[in-house]
């Protein structure tokens, strides 16, 4: 005979022990604490936040063109600005924001759809494309963009 015993949990009369399992089962669905279509997913909502700023961000630099290389960090402390290529600058910022939303949007889908473990990867491939195209020196970071 199935043996349940009914027991009250912090004043929580829906809450019932199974003895002869002996764990504890609700009788409250997950939709009443969690809302239908909430996303459970950390590495899909982790992976998926990334990718919207830096598409947004991919999107900023490819609207303002020239004028987006004020935005990036270091141009504005360079001795001559006038010396490099501001388009080049834009579009280069462009593509690696497009680069890495790609990529984290990939992680995401993977993460949604495989594992949440798969936006680990992830985030390591974006951090090594990332942390390459960092520069503590600006003159260094903007020499392949002077005009010749």
């Amino acid at each position: 005979m199935h043996r349940i015993h009914h027991f009250f949990v912090g004043g929580n009369p829906k809450m019932k022990i199974n003895v002869k399992k002996q764990k504890i089962v609700s009788k409250k669905r997950c939709d009443t604490i969690y809302p239908k279509g909430a996303i459970m997913n950390i590495g899909f909502v982790a992976c998926i936040i990334l990718a919207v700023l830096f598409l947004v961000l991919g999107i900023i630099f490819a609207l303002l063109k020239e004028k987006g290389a004020y935005f990036v960090s270091g141009f504005r402390t360079l001795n001559h600005p006038e010396k490099y290529d501001k388009a080049y600058i834009s579009l280069d910022m462009r593509n690696q924001c497009f680069t890495y939303a790609l990529i984290l949007f990939l992680g995401a889908i993977l993460s949604y759809f495989i594992s949440a473990i798969i936006a680990i990867p992830t985030y390591v491939l974006w951090g090594i494309l990332f942390f390459k195209s960092v520069h503590l020196d600006a003159e260094k970071a903007f020499e392949k963009y002077l005009i010749k």
